[in-house]
């Protein structure tokens, strides 16, 4: 007996928003590391007296 696909578009979906979810979970992360780092740095440098507000 050969399976139908009616279930197909609703397969594939469902696998499709897998991905992106999986891909969103892999890359926020490092976007939000990223951003700790700069934060980090700046205020590293507010504290060093390197910060020049004329040249940001």
């Amino acid at each position: 007996m050969i399976p139908e696909f009616d279930y197909a578009p609703y397969v594939w979906s469902c696998y499709g928003l897998f991905a992106i979810i999986v891909a969103w979970q892999i890359v926020q992360p490092m976007i939000q590391h990223r951003r700790l780092q700069a934060e980090i740095r700046e205020e590293r440098a507010l504290t060093a007296g390197e910060y020049d507000d004329a040249n940001p």
